[in-house]
């Protein structure tokens, strides 16, 4: 490697660092997020560079005012006034004074927050408390209800703040598609929004219905029951992924393959590793190298990469050399690798590190946001966070 490729790759590295993508929470398992948030006895210091927002041009269109700042959702974001957090529109506009330890985004017209005793409530969209702050651990609504913990126990609220569902489980999932998982003992089942139990609690691990099965493990093995419960492909597997567009990642004999909905093999086991990539590819990795094949286990990308990133609108980023570059759903290379450090496309434009520092470039590699602000986030409903010098 070039020196002046090395020293690249020094920089993108710190880059990384002060860059890194937002944890997520997962809807399926039970592992929360982790949100850094100040101690209530500490003293506020307020940020040196501030945050604001640009729109796809570059433009800074929400000035750099806040000490912190996080993505826009279903019109609002959260942002943070000496210590304290609220929500803006994508005016600029205070719509809920910060006031708050930490807030989350609003989901279904409710957010979460967490008052500076340390107990968590929900406000609607005017700031209004619609559920008091009186619970240690509660998560966002979905599907109108959110799971709550008291002494170690999960149960679930409703949107009046009732407990629709009791305190019965040890763990418990958000719901999706009106299900949601949990365990009582030591296994796991399934429970609808009545709180009903409709697939018994007597497995491993479960996941939640994808293509009209559900993943699950008994006696150390994987297979997929019916939405009844019954058994459609036989425990066998070592691993299995949820169900995608028909085919569902599987291991055997300590490689990974794809199945149909019978439980045919689309493509016999055969990678070191494989997971869903989005519209429809799977990215698979063989002899310590990745690529991308469709759904019927045929590559579309070869598996000569260091790094293969999820698809958005046909492109993936990929990286070989230690930089980064553009890739197609054929495998035609859109770019060379000459990035530094890239990112996923989100709403159709990608980060990236340059020499000057990270901007963005459209599906086609061309530079949209050409480097200039200090930090610079992905973009959610056409607005990017930026920190300024």
């Amino acid at each position: 490697m070039s020196l002046s490729k090395y020293l690249f790759f020094l920089v993108a590295l710190l880059l990384l660092w002060n860059c890194q993508n937002d944890p997520t929470d997962s809807s399926e398992n039970e592992v929360d997020e982790i949100v850094n948030l100040p101690d209530e006895q500490a003293d506020f210091v307020e940020a040196r560079f501030k945050w604001g927002y640009m729109n796809k041009n570059g433009s800074l269109v929400i000035p750099a005012n806040f000490d912190d700042a996080r993505n826009f959702t279903n019109g609002l974001a959260a942002v943070q006034l000496k210590g304290n957090w609220g929500f803006i529109d994508q005016q600029g506009r205070i719509i809920v004074k910060p006031q708050y330890k930490g807030v989350w985004a609003f989901q279904e017209g409710l957010a979460r927050v967490e008052t500076w005793d340390e107990k968590m409530g929900f406000i609607n969209v005017a700031g209004k408390v619609a559920i008091p702050a009186k619970y240690r651990e509660v998560k966002d609504f979905h599907n109108g209800l959110a799971r709550v913990k008291d002494s170690g126990i999960y149960g679930y609220l409703n949107k009046k703040g009732e407990l629709a569902i009791p305190f019965n489980y040890a763990s418990a999932s958000d719901f999706q598609d009106g299900f949601a998982k949990v365990k009582r003992l030591a296994k796991y089942g399934l429970i609808d929004t009545s709180g009903q139990l409709i697939i018994p609690d007597e497995y491993d691990q479960l996941g939640l219905p994808s293509g009209g099965l559900i993943r699950a493990k008994k006696e150390n093995k994987y297979g997929f029951l019916s939405m009844a419960g019954e058994i459609v492909i036989p425990f066998q597997y070592d691993q299995a992924t949820n169900f995608e567009n028909g085919v569902a990642g599987i291991k055997k004999e300590g490689l990974y393959g794809l199945i149909d909905a019978a439980g045919n093999e689309v493509k016999a086991p055969f990678f070191d590793r494989l997971w869903y990539g989005k519209e429809g590819k799977w990215l698979v990795e063989k002899q310590e190298r990745l690529g991308a094949v469709n759904s019927q286990g045929k590559y579309i990308i070869p598996a000569i990469y260091e790094q293969i990133l999820p698809f958005e609108g046909g492109r993936s980023l990929y990286m070989q050399d230690r930089l980064w570059g553009i890739i197609d759903t054929l495998g035609r290379r859109i770019t060379p690798a000459q990035f530094g450090l890239g990112w996923e496309f989100k709403e159709g434009l990608a980060r990236v590190a340059f020499y000057e520092g990270v901007g963005f470039v459209d599906r086609e590699g061309e530079v949209t946001i050409p480097p200039k602000y200090l930090d610079v986030r992905d973009f959610s409903e056409g607005l990017a966070r930026v920190q300024i010098r």
